[in-house]
C-alpha cells in the first residue's frame, strides 16, 4: 500500500474503533453499521468519511442494514428489484421526506420505481418544484422576470439513474443506502442537500435483468472468487431485447427502461441526469475528448467539468486513488440515456466505477491502462492485481462522488437553476436569429407510413412539429398543405437540429467511441429540407398534437388488386398479414390505365376473400392498393410467405436483439432459432429462409459459441430462478453450433434454403466456407477500444478503411435483383466498421504455385456495391478512412451454393431501429426468397 496522504489521517481520526462514536456529530452510527462497513471495505483508503456509517434514524425510518439484514455492499450478496422497491416503499412509508413513483413498466411486467427525496417542506411542494422547472424550461412562456421569480424558490431536479448495465451491479446498492442517509442524516452537508435540491432516483432502471443478473450470480460465482477461473459472469439476457446497446437508445425510445426515463424527464424536467456505470479504476466521472457536438449549450460542457473536477478533487482529498475525469471517449455523440438530459437542456452525467462483474471480493484481472498520473487524474489507481476490490468498495466510491456532486449542485442551486433557463433561452433564440429557421418535412414522399414514422420520434423526444393547412411558400419553394414543419422557435431547437441535419466527424479526428452519423433523414430515407426563410414562422400551421397515423385507401374495382411499389417499409408486414393469399411481383415496370408500376409491385389475381384482406391490410399499414379488372401483361414471379428463422446465437443476442425488436413491431412470425437448433440439424424441413444477424463476435466464436468448459450452463426457469428462460430457455448455452452445426448450415442452403447474414454475421458464410471465392482482406467486429478492448478492437479500428457509424454512398450493380426493388439505382446506408472483402473469385489460390493462383473476378454475384457510380461524395454523413479501398467492392451479395443461396449484408440494415430506410433491402430478401433461391 502507498503512504497514506495527509487527507488519510483525517478519515482515520473520525472511524469510531480509533476516535469514538462523537465523531460522527450530530448522527448516532446505527448499531453494528460502522464494524460491518470496515470489515467489508478492503483497503482504508478505498473509504470516505461520508460513508464509514449508517446514521440510525430518530424518525423511524427503515434503515437498508435492517431491511436487508446486511448492509449494502455486503461481500457476496446482491438484492433483486422486488426487495429493492420493497426497501423503496419501506422507506418512503417511514420518512416523511421520502416519496416514491412508479414511471414504468419492464417488457417483462415488473415496475420501474423512483424515489424523490427532499426536506418536509420540498416533499409538501413537489408539484409547484415540479411547474417551477417545466416553466424555467420553456422561454416561450417564461420570461427572464419571471424566470428570476421561480428560480427564488425553485430547486434543481436531480436525477439518479441506476442498474442499466445488469452486470454493473454496484450502483443498485449504491443508492439504496444514498436514498437512506438522505432522508434521516442531520450531517450540515445532507441538510443543505435535502433543504436545496429534490433527489430523484431509479433504483433499478433496467429490473428485468436485474433480476436475471442477480440470479445468475446465486447460480454460477456465489463464493468465487479467483477471477480468471470464474464462469461467464452475465446471463445471456438483460432486458428483453437488448444488453449492451440498452444505452444505445436515447433517440429511439424503444426499451421500456428508455421511455420510463423520458416519462421522468418530462414530467420533472431535472437539471441533472446521472447514469452509474462499471468499467474502469476506480471511479471515472464522465466527460469526453474532442471532438464535441456543436449542438450543445457551452454552459452545459462547463457545468459537467465543473462538477466532475469538483468530485476528484473532493474524493482525492480523502485520499481515495484513481479518481478522475475527461479522457474517456469523445463528446461527439449524445445518444446514451444520460444524453436524454444533454439533449433537452439539462446536464447529462456518468461515473464508471470499478467493478468485479460479481458480488465477491477478488483480485481483478482486468487489463486497464488507466495507472498513469495525469492532468485529469492527479492520483491514479493502483496497478491492477495489487489490491482487493469488493462490492462495499464499490458503494464507497459511488455515494461519495454522488454525495460530492449533490453538495456542489446544492452550492449553486440557483446558477444551475439560472444556466438551465438560459439554455433555453440560448436554443430558442437561435431559432429566431439564425438559419434554419425550420424544416419541411413533404408527407407526400414515396412511403408516407415511414414520414409518419420519423414524425412521430420527433414527438416522443420533445421536438415540436406542426402541419401546413394550406400551401407555404418560402425562398427554397413551395410545399403542399399537409406538409409536416419543424419551426425552430423552441425550447430544443438545438436537438432538432442535431439529429436532422447531417454530422460532418473530422477528418483528422480521434477514434471514436460509437456512431458518429444518427441524421434522420439520412437513417429514414427522407427529404428533410431547412429552410432559411424566417417566413416559416408566419405559414399556416396547426401543431400536432398526437403522433400521425397514414390510412392506406383502395381504388378502383375488379378483382384484380394492385400494390404499386414506392420504397414502402411495410410490405413485409403487408405480405404477412395476407398470408393466405397468392402474391406475384412484377419483375418489370408496367402500365396499367395511365398508372405507372415499377418493378416490385404486387399484383393480387382474383381470390375469395381478398377484397376484405386487402382493404383492411391498405387501413392498418397506410399501402394504397388500386383493383382492376385485368392481370397485367408483365413477367412476375410468385412471392410464397417464407418459413422464417431467426437465428440468435447464446454468446451474443445484443444486436440479434434488434433484429427481434424489428420483426415483432411488425407482427411478423419467426422461429426462434438456438445454437443447439442448428446443431440439431434438418433445418430445410423447418425453414424457408435463416436470417442471422449482425454479431458482436469473431468467426471463431461466432462458430464456438461460449466455452464448453462451462458446461452445462442452463438458462432456463426453475424455482430458484425464476426470470431465466425468458424470451429464450436452454439446459446448456455453452457449445455455439460447433463445426458440425456448420454443417447443417451448408446442408440448409445446398438443399434449397435461404441465408441471409447482416454486418459481421457475413463472416460465417464469408469466411467459413459456406461461400467459395471471397476472402477477408482488412478489418473485424465493429468495436472501439473504449468499447470493446483494445485487444479485441484492434482489427477494426487500425483497418485503413473505416466507416464508424456513417452514412455513406452505394450503387445497385444488379438494378434488376429484388433486393433492389423500392430503390433508385443508386442510394446509401449506414456502415459500422466492418471487415473488409475482397470482390469474388471463381476460385482462390490452392497453393503456392505459379498455376495455383486465384481465378478470375467474378462480379456476378454483387447485387449492391459501395460508392456512387456517378461520382457523387461517398459521405452522406459522419466521416469515412481509406474509402478508396472499399468503394467497388460488394456491399450485398447474393451467391448461389447448391439448391440455394446465401445473400451477405456489409452493413447491418436493423441497426438499432434507426436506419430504417436501410430495412427495405432486407425486406426484400425475405419476401422474394423463392425467385432468388430459383436463379441459378
Amino acid at each position: 500500500m502507498r503512504h497514506a496522504p495527509l487527507a488519510l489521517l483525517g478519515l482515520i481520526s473520525c472511524l469510531p474503533h480509533l476516535a469514538g462514536a462523537q465523531s460522527f456529530a450530530p448522527d448516532t452510527p446505527e448499531a453494528g453499521s460502522v464494524e460491518e462497513i470496515a470489515k467489508a471495505t478492503t483497503e482504508t483508503r478505498f473509504l470516505s468519511p461520508w460513508v464509514a456509517y449508517l446514521p440510525a434514524s430518530t424518525s423511524g425510518a427503515v434503515s437498508p442494514r435492517n431491511f436487508l439484514h446486511r448492509i449494502p455492499g455486503a461481500p457476496g450478496e446482491l438484492v433483486n428489484s422486488a426487495t429493492a422497491y420493497a426497501y423503496c416503499r419501506a422507506l418512503a412509508g417511514s420518512s416523511a421526506r421520502v416519496r416514491v413513483f412508479t414511471i414504468g413498466r419492464s417488457e417483462e411486467g415488473r415496475d420501474i420505481v423512483l424515489l424523490a427525496i427532499a426536506d418536509e417542506a420540498g416533499i409538501r411542494d413537489l408539484e409547484r418544484l415540479k411547474a417551477a422547472t417545466a416553466a424555467l424550461a420553456d422561454p416561450r412562456r417564461t420570461d427572464a422576470a419571471a424566470a428570476e421569480q421561480l428560480i427564488a424558490t425553485a430547486r434543481p431536479i436531480y436525477y439518479f439513474n441506476a442498474g442499466l448495465h445488469s452486470d454493473e451491479s454496484g450502483s443498485t446498492e449504491s443508492v439504496l443506502e444514498l436514498a437512506y442517509r438522505l432522508a434521516v442524516s442531520e450531517q450540515p452537508m445532507i441538510r443543505r442537500i435535502r433543504e436545496n435540491l429534490v433527489v430523484l432516483i431509479n433504483p433499478v432502471s433496467n429490473p428485468d435483468g436485474r433480476d436475471k443478473q442477480v440470479e445468475w450470480f446465486y447460480r454460477y460465482l456465489k463464493g468465487k472468487t479467483e477471477q480468471a477461473q470464474l464462469p461467464r459472469q452475465a446471463p445471456p439476457y438483460w432486458s428483453h431485447y437488448a444488453f449492451v446497446d440498452i444505452n444505445r437508445d436515447a433517440h429511439q425510445q424503444v426499451h421500456a427502461t428508455t421511455k420510463a426515463v423520458f416519462h421522468m424527464l418530462f414530467e420533472w424536467h431535472p437539471q441533472m441526469v446521472h447514469d452509474l456505470h462499471e468499467s474502469v479504476a476506480l471511479l471515472l466521472t464522465w466527460n469526453g475528448t474532442n471532438p464535441i457536438n456543436e449542438h450543445i449549450d457551452p454552459l452545459t460542457y462547463a457545468e459537467r467539468l465543473e462538477l466532475s473536477f469538483h468530485e476528484v478533487q473532493t474524493m482525492t482529498g480523502f485520499g481515495m486513488p484513481g479518481v478522475w475525469t475527461w479522457n474517456f471517449g469523445d463528446d461527439w455523440a449524445h445518444l446514451y440515456l444520460d444524453a436524454i438530459g444533454i439533449n433537452h437542456n439539462a446536464d447529462g452525467r456518468g461515473y464508471e466505477t470499478f467493478g468485479n462483474g460479481s458480488a465477491e471480493t477478488m483480485h481483478s484481472e482486468q487489463p486497464d491502462s488507466n495507472t498513469s498520473v495525469e492532468w485529469y487524474r492527479p492520483s491514479p489507481a493502483p496497478p491492477v492485481g495489487s489490491f482487493l476490490w469488493s462490492a462495499r468498495d464499490n458503494v464507497n466510491y459511488n455515494e461519495t462522488a454522488m454525495l460530492a456532486a449533490l453538495d456542489d449542485t446544492a452550492q449553486q442551486a440557483k446558477t444551475l437553476l439560472h444556466n438551465y433557463y438560459l439554455k433555453g433561452v440560448h436554443s430558442y433564440r437561435k431559432g429566431l436569429d439564425e438559419a434554419p429557421y425550420g424544416f419541411l418535412i413533404p408527407d407526400g414522399q414515396g412511403d408516407p407510413t415511414r414520414v409518419a414514422q420519423l414524425v412521430s420520434r420527433l414527438l416522443s423526444l420533445g421536438i415540436e412539429v406542426h402541419r401546413a393547412t394550406s400551401p407555404v411558400t418560402l425562398k427554397e419553394g413551395t410545399w403542399p398543405a399537409g406538409t409536416y414543419v419543424v419551426r425552430l422557435d423552441q425550447p430544443y431547437r438545438n436537438y432538432a437540429v442535431d439529429i436532422l441535419t447531417a454530422q460532418q466527424f473530422p477528418k483528422d479526428g480521434p477514434e471514436s467511441y460509437d456512431d458518429i452519423s444518427w441524421a434522420f433523414p439520412a437513417h429514414y430515407h427522407l427529404a428533410v429540407i431547412p429552410t432559411a426563410d424566417p417566413q416559416v414562422r408566419s405559414a399556416a400551421l396547426a401543431p400536432l398534437t398526437e403522433a400521425p397515423h397514414v390510412a392506406g385507401a383502395v381504388t378502383g374495382a375488379g378483382p384484380v388488386f394492385l400494390l404499386k411499389d414506392s420504397g414502402q417499409e411495410g410490405l413485409l408486414e403487408a405480405r404477412y398479414a395476407l398470408h393466405g393469399f397468392r402474391i406475384a411481383i412484377a419483375e418489370h415496370a408496367f402500365n396499367i390505365a395511365g398508372t405507372d408500376y415499377p418493378a416490385g409491385s404486387w399484383i393480387l389475381g382474383a381470390q375469395s376473400g381478398l377484397a376484405a384482406a386487402v382493404r383492411d391490410t391498405a387501413g392498418k399499414l397506410g399501402l394504397d392498393f388500386a383493383s382492376t379488372g385485368t392481370l397485367p401483361d408483365v413477367a412476375r414471379h410468385d412471392a410464397p410467405v417464407p418459413r422464417l428463422g431467426l437465428w440468435v446465437p447464446w454468446a451474443d443476442t445484443d444486436t440479434a436483439g434488434w433484429a427481434r425488436y424489428a420483426l415483432d413491431q411488425r407482427h411478423i412470425p419467426y422461429i426462434y432459432v438456438r445454437d443447439e437448433d442448428i446443431r440439431a440439424g434438418k433445418l430445410r424441413e423447418k425453414y424457408d429462409v435463416l436470417l442471422y444477424p449482425h454479431v458482436d463476435l469473431e468467426l471463431a466464436e461466432q462458430i464456438e459459441g461460449l466455452h464448453k468448459a462451462w458446461s452445462p450452463m442452463p438458462f432456463k426457469k426453475t424455482a430458484s430462478t425464476p426470470s431465466f428462460g425468458t424470451p429464450a430457455s436452454s439446459d446448456d448455452i455453452t457449445g455455439g453450433i460447433g463445426y458440425a452445426g456448420l454443417g447443417e448450415l451448408q446442408k440448409f442452403i445446398e438443399g434449397g434454403g435461404l441465408l441471409i447474414t447482416l454486418g459481421s454475421g457475413s463472416m460465417l458464410p464469408l469466411e467459413g466456407g459456406l461461400v467459395r471465392g471471397v476472402r477477408r482482406e482488412a478489418g473485424g467486429v465493429p468495436r472501439s477500444t473504449a468499447g470493446g478492448g483494445a485487444a479485441s478492437a484492434a482489427a477494426s479500428q487500425n483497418a485503413v478503411t473505416r466507416t464508424p457509424g456513417s452514412h455513406v454512398r452505394v450503387s445497385f450493380a444488379r438494378p434488376e435483383h429484388p433486393i433492389a426493388y423500392g430503390y433508385g439505382p443508386r442510394t446509401w446506408v449506414f456502415r459500422q466498421n466492418y471487415a473488409l472483402y475482397s470482390i469474388p473469385r471463381r476460385w482462390l489460390r490452392m497453393a503456392y504455385c505459379t498455376v495455383c493462383l486465384d481465378g478470375p473476378i467474378d462480379r456476378s454475384g454483387i447485387v449492391l456495391e459501395w460508392g456512387d457510380r456517378e461520382g457523387a461524395p461517398f459521405v452522406v454523413s459522419g466521416q469515412a478512412w481509406g474509402e478508396e479501398n472499399l468503394i467497388g467492392r460488394a456491399a450485398v451479395l447474393d451467391m448461389p451454393v447448391g439448391k440455394g443461396h446465401v445473400v451477405t449484408f456489409n452493413f447491418n440494415p436493423l441497426h438499432r431501429d434507426l436506419n430504417r430506410g436501410d430495412q427495405r433491402m432486407l425486406w426484400n430478401a425475405i419476401i422474394n426468397w423463392r425467385a432468388i433461391v430459383s436463379t441459378p
